[in-house]
């Protein structure tokens, strides 16, 4: 999910965090300025240092541009400044659906040509949420989506719609692995310092695909991977370590009224086994039933990962009706509520590690945690909140299509301003 979040613009250079300062009347002027380069009529040469437009070219300012005024419509006014130095600061723009917060950087020699930019987040309005969650459904294909209010007892949705519709999640499906970690860490049966061996590499994403295989790591460092870095080989470690049918048990105690369609559960490479091997033994898993699904594993286990070519599924979706892990965004709440209620500490400073979004809008938040999924055709993100009130949150969306791969930027932008709406 990484490369959702490197979202628009390129940022060359920001002032560092200070003490909140007065813009100058320099950093005033090209705030206004900005208004009219995001609703192109205005030039970037002229605006941008030429460091600047190395790195990022007017061609790339303008689509980046036109990304924001596609998912917020056009940009009105600035709505506020925050400066932390008089030539460094947050400017909030206000487009037509939301307030965009854009971190902006000035050279400090006349003419102060803008030197840094980078687009941090938009929110709406609560008042909004009801037409974002219309926005959010209405992408092509299909969108389930859940906000709820986590009470003691249980959560309370207050916003949702096909919530208990499950779908592909990707790498979502770790958020059960974490759990089924706590649950043995409160049992007694582990502890988050226990020293393993680094199981067999799945295909990359994160780091450990590259280490030896047998390599010590502590138990803390493969969730800490998982979560934050949704490391493949660290996920397997964990699955085949905690056991696979333990996951499976836990999945009705933690709400997942899904878990028919995650038995048997799969690991990565398995999954990549499936989707990149023998067409034969994909059909053959397709046809089975749980039992000879569970026979076929061994097989997939014998799967070099080196044998796969990850790059069939940079294009069209794969297999994600049949070859994945499944949940609802209701499922997920329940089991985000059920990680917070655990009582774990560590577990929640592991979901906390990597914000998806960006640190700035996790910064406006007591707790910020989160899960994302993807692949060609799946996008899932999840986040677990306590607002500023102290009230936890819990909001969950998935998008599927089978047909065509997905618009990840307007995505994160459509959740960027549902959370930033429940600060």
């Amino acid at each position: 999910m990484s490369r959702l979040w490197t979202v628009l613009l390129v940022l060359l250079a920001l002032a560092g965090r200070a003490e909140a300062s007065e813009p100058s009347a320099a950093f005033v002027r090209r705030a206004d300025q900005l208004v009219a380069l995001l609703n192109d009529r205005a030039a970037p040469d002229g605006f941008f240092s030429p460091a600047f437009l190395a790195q990022v070219p007017p061609a790339q300012t303008r689509d980046v541009a036109a990304q924001l005024r596609a998912s917020f419509g056009a940009a009105r006014r600035i709505a506020r400044i925050e400066a932390r130095t008089p030539t460094g600061g947050t400017v909030f723009v206000a487009f037509e659906r939301a307030v965009v917060r854009i971190q902006m950087a000035l050279a400090p020699q006349p003419p102060h040509l803008v030197e840094g930019l980078l687009v941090v987040g938009a929110e709406s309005s609560a008042a909004d949420v009801p037409a974002l969650f219309g926005e959010i459904v209405g992408l092509p294909g299909e969108v389930s989506l859940a906000a709820a209010r986590l009470e003691e007892a249980e959560p309370t949705d207050f916003l949702t719609q096909k919530a208990e519709r499950p779908l592909a999640i990707g790498s979502a499906f770790k958020l059960f692995v974490l759990a089924e970690l706590v649950r043995q860490v409160k049992a007694g049966e582990r502890r988050w310092s226990d020293v393993v061996p680094l199981g067999p590499p799945s295909l990359s994403s994160g780091l450990l695909q590259d280490w030896p295989r047998g390599a010590p790591i502590t138990v803390h460092s493969l969730a800490a991977l998982m979560i934050s870095r949704s490391d493949n080989s660290a996920t397997d470690t964990l699955i085949h370590l905690l056991g696979r049918e333990k996951i499976e048990a836990l999945l009705p105690t933690l709400g997942v009224r899904a878990a028919d369609r995650n038995r048997p559960f799969l690991a990565t490479r398995e999954a990549f086994a499936l989707k990149l091997g023998d067409p034969a033994l994909l059909a053959q898993w397709k046809a089975a039933d749980e039992t000879s699904r569970r026979a076929l594993l061994p097989r997939l286990a014998n799967v070099a990962a080196d044998t796969l070519d990850p790059a069939r599924l940079a294009g069209r979706p794969t297999e994600i009706g049949s070859v994945e892990w499944f949940a609802s965004p209701a499922d997920l709440v329940r089991t985000l509520d059920w990680l917070r209620r655990s009582g774990d500490s560590t577990a929640l400073d592991i979901l906390a590690i990597n914000p998806g979004l960006g640190r700035t809008l996790a910064d406006d938040f007591g707790y910020f945690g989160f899960k994302g999924g993807s692949e060609p055709g799946v996008l899932n993100m999840s986040f677990l909140l306590r607002n500023r009130e102290g009230r936890w949150l819990a909001v969950v969306a998935t998008w599927n299509n089978e047909a065509a791969t997905l618009d990840e930027a307007r995505f994160a932008a459509l959740m960027s301003r549902l959370v930033g709406s429940m600060k």
